[in-house]
């Protein structure tokens, strides 16, 4: 008998720690039937990879199907008992971030908001401020670079004018090394203008900037050795390019089509398959000389340039403008997507920005636009949710120092690019060297 009393009690105390483990394990799943509830998230300010904790209910135990947003950045959840999430803040949310919480189709927003501080450093890669190109390891190399790229690898591509030449170089920091892959000393050769990179295959593309079909491409499978590449326009198409304004400084690869897009001083935009180099004009645009063209990888259908002061209309000088290239949108135009006017400077929201003859543009791939303020000596950032900052470089001031964002100098800065991990490297013109600008 107390055998079985005891067995018995035994069983109980099974079912009894199994219905308690049901219990829990059905606190701790979502119930879509019942709202989330948002009440506090700790700490309240930081900067990226910082850990923090939210606060609430109902968010379910399954990180897999929880989403965090600061702004539009989304952050990594690591783990969640029902009631509380654990999370690591993103790069570059921007200003004072609303964290909202998504899980299945709730989505709340907490209503205080995060104080997000930017954390940036400038290094010198290389160059040691000669003008006159010279190859080899960092240390050693004289760069003086105007327009960059990157691929999935980290090589740096870097088209460069000295007094007597101009050409194509490849730096690479893993390697330590600088190495030229194309110098000429003069046209009709390619000139020191943009260059593109597809992440995808790594081949490298500059336009060429006084032969309306001639462009160049550098493939790693063949060391990067330059083709000369010429695109194929009907004779309609081709009569639509103005030969005094066949200027095209940029090629820009665009992943939403696969094709290559250029642009005409003339303000025609022609579109390139870069497999059988067919080439159409697909938009007349603002005249004008331009400094600067990138896709945003967020949006691979929107292609943005900023023009020259030459720029007509007038609305377009010394700008940042877009055109959507949908079939459907593509006939509406580029928009001025800054304030109107120039040679100033103004950070805040985009539509009252303020820039002084800005150059290239990239984006890193979240949408985070990285500008060359050249007048201005400085690199401003263009955020995602539409917020212009300026992230390096003393505005109004030339010089050259590295260090944080406070400190830090450029002088006439020319050219970006932003790598996988969302570094920025910038060709310091009148300082003749690459920078590195690391932004957490």
């Amino acid at each position: 008998m107390k055998c079985s009393q005891l067995t018995f009690s035994l069983l109980m105390l099974l079912f009894s720690s199994s219905c308690k483990e049901d219990v829990a394990t059905k606190q701790s799943e979502h119930d879509p039937n019942t709202p989330i509830v948002l009440s506090s998230f700790y700490p309240a300010e930081g900067g990226a990879k910082d850990k923090i904790l939210l606060d609430g209910k109902n968010f379910g135990s399954d990180p897999s199907k929880i989403k965090v947003y600061f702004n539009n950045a989304r952050a990594a959840v690591v783990s969640s008992s029902g009631e509380r999430i654990y999370a690591i803040v993103p790069r570059l949310p921007g200003d004072d971030p609303k964290i909202s919480v998504v899980i299945g189709k709730d989505s709340l927003v907490y209503d205080k908001s995060f104080t997000y501080h930017i954390q940036a450093q400038v290094s010198t890669v290389t160059g040691t401020g000669d003008k006159n190109f010279l190859a080899g390891t960092l240390d050693q190399a004289h760069v003086y670079g105007k327009y960059l790229d990157m691929d999935a690898q980290g090589n740096l591509f870097m088209t460069w004018r000295d007094g007597g030449s101009f050409g194509i170089a490849r730096v690479n920091e893993k390697e330590n090394i600088v190495t030229p892959l194309y110098s000429a000393a003069s046209s009709p050769n390619p000139y020191a203008n943009g260059v593109t990179v597809d992440r995808e295959t790594g081949i490298m593309t500059v336009s060429h900037e006084s032969v309306a079909e001639v462009f160049f491409s550098f493939d790693p499978r063949e060391a990067w050795t330059l083709r000369q590449r010429n695109a194929q326009f009907s004779a309609a198409d081709y009569a639509k390019i103005v030969q005094a304004d066949r200027y095209a400084n940029f090629v820009t690869f665009c992943p939403y089509d696969g094709h290559l897009y250029t642009r005409f001083r003339d303000g025609n935009i022609a579109k390139i398959n870069p497999i059988t180099y067919a080439a159409t004009i697909v938009h007349k645009g603002p005249y004008g000389s331009q400094y600067g063209q990138a896709i945003n990888p967020a949006k691979p259908w929107e292609l943005y340039i900023t023009l020259h002061s030459n720029a007509s209309p007038n609305t377009f000088a010394q700008g940042i403008s877009v055109l959507d290239l949908r079939p459907e949108h593509i006939g509406e135009g580029f928009k001025r997507i800054n304030a109107p006017g120039g040679s100033g400077f103004r950070d805040g929201p985009v539509k009252d920005a303020v820039f002084n003859y800005p150059k290239d543009i990239k984006f890193d791939k979240t949408g985070n636009m990285f500008i060359a303020d050249y007048g201005n000596h400085c690199i401003r950032m263009l955020s995602a949710d539409g917020i212009v900052s300026t992230v390096a470089g003393q505005p109004t001031k030339a010089g050259y120092k590295d260090g944080g964002p406070v400190e830090s100098q450029f002088n006439q800065p020319w050219g970006v690019a932003v790598n996988d991990q969302g570094d920025i490297y910038i060709a310091d013109w009148n300082n003749a060297r690459i920078r590195k600008l690391v932004i957490e």
